[in-house]
């Protein structure tokens, strides 16, 4: 391969890259819309498209989701107030690997809330993690 089409393939991934990633943040606006909507209403199903279970949910002494079936059961437990509120009033925030969070303080710690992008477009729920600031 000679160093002239080694640069412009280079430089035609330079390019495209910044597009990539606004077609990436463009689908998980789409689907985050969902995503809130789903939470506000409900909606267990809606909420566990795409998620794998079991499900690390690090909140006080629950520390996982084990199945759909249970994230249905005891939805409000899972997304008790505090948590249905930050899915209401946050947009998570890109992270340089593709993931997305919300992360907040309360009680002493610190608490993220993940989404994971699916080799689809789509995007999934992928966790809550617990720790100290």
């Amino acid at each position: 391969m000679s160093l002239r089409f080694s640069l412009v393939v280079m430089q035609l991934a330079i390019l495209s890259h910044p597009a990539m990633a606004d077609t990436a943040q463009e689908d998980f606006a789409k689907w985050w819309r969902q995503f809130r909507t789903a939470v506000a209403a409900r909606d267990s199903r809606a909420v566990a498209l795409g998620v794998q279970f079991p499900l690390n949910w690090e909140n006080g002494p629950i520390r996982e989701i084990p199945s759909e079936a249970e994230l249905a059961q005891h939805f409000d437990r899972y997304f008790n107030k505090e948590i249905a509120q930050k899915v209401a009033g946050n947009t998570p925030e890109r992270l340089p690997n593709g993931i997305y969070s919300i992360t907040w303080k309360a009680r002493g710690n610190e608490y993220s809330i993940y989404f994971k992008p699916l080799g689809s477009g789509g995007f999934a729920l992928d966790g809550l993690s617990e720790g100290p600031p």
